[in-house]
């Protein structure tokens, strides 16, 4: 099957909102991926390229730009919350308290859902966990991240080292789980790095969508991620530089596990045989 992008350029972005067919297809093009993006600079990014690549439709909603969230589920194959520079506990935020909802309806039709940062603080709190401010300095830069037992047995955490740096970017966390939540990964600084809530949720706190180049660029003007000018922004930046290569392999790979695993082609495609599409 050949496919061809429709892309639609706005100002510092190059939005992919939909795959289509040139033709028959193997298989059903169904209902898309919900990418809520809490700022402009919040995309999905590398996984999103992923999901595209693996056959999937992404359709993203710029909730800081006044885009509505869908009032149910209705034509959403999954959802991935984005970061942003929002506190996840403002419920003075015009969309939050929809988006909480959204996402705990999600959980309990066992949809596909992935927060990043203050996606996951928001799923944590849509399942009943705890969103604080942390009592240290926030994390700005590479964190060192290590995967627990069993983030080390969940697949989508295959393919990755025990620990390694991420990029990090908060200066909220999640400080209690929701009930039955396991966490996958901690760092030094914060107790919840990634969990699972059964086997179709999961929070990252971290940014495993980021580039190291994305890191460079979000030094170089970080007014919507904690910007603070006393904070070495060059430091982080040179840092992010020296290990691109072991950044950008990560984040490939995580992202090629949130495609291949949480949101797979065979979720929307019952019945039909693997080797079609892999």
């Amino acid at each position: 099957m050949r496919a061809f992008f429709l892309v639609r350029r706005s100002k510092g972005s190059i939005q992919r909102p939909t795959v289509e067919p040139d033709g028959q297809a193997a298989y059903l093009l169904r209902m898309p991926i919900i990418v809520i993006q809490h700022s402009e600079t919040s995309s999905a990014a590398i996984i999103g390229d992923a999901i595209v690549r693996h056959g999937l439709r992404i359709r993203t909603i710029r909730v800081a730009a006044g885009e509505a969230l869908p009032s149910d589920l209705d034509g959403i194959d999954g959802i991935i919350s984005m970061g942003g520079s929002h506190s996840a506990n403002d419920d003075r935020l015009p969309w939050i308290d929809q988006e909480l909802a959204l996402l705990k309806a999600a959980c309990a039709a066992q949809l596909p859902v992935l927060g990043v940062c203050l996606g996951a603080q928001l799923l944590a709190r849509a399942l009943g966990g705890t969103v604080s401010k942390m009592s240290g300095t926030p994390s700005v830069g590479l964190c060192r991240i290590d995967l627990t037992t069993a983030g080390w047995d969940d697949p989508l955490f295959r393919g990755l080292p025990w620990y390694g740096s991420w990029p990090s970017w908060h200066e909220e966390e999640i400080s209690e789980l929701p009930p039955d939540a396991r966490v996958l990964a901690k760092s030094e600084d914060c107790g919840v790095e990634a969990f699972a809530h059964g086997i179709f949720a999961y929070g990252v706190q971290f940014h495993p969508e980021w580039t190291a180049d994305r890191v460079g660029e979000l030094c170089d003007d970080p007014s919507e991620h904690l910007a603070d000018a006393d904070f070495d922004y060059a430091a982080v930046k040179a840092v992010a530089r020296d290990e691109a290569d072991s950044i950008d392999r990560m984040a490939r790979r995580f992202a090629e596990n949130v495609a291949s695993y949480l949101m797979p082609v065979e979720r929307v495609n019952a019945g039909i045989p693997k080797d079609i599409h892999h």
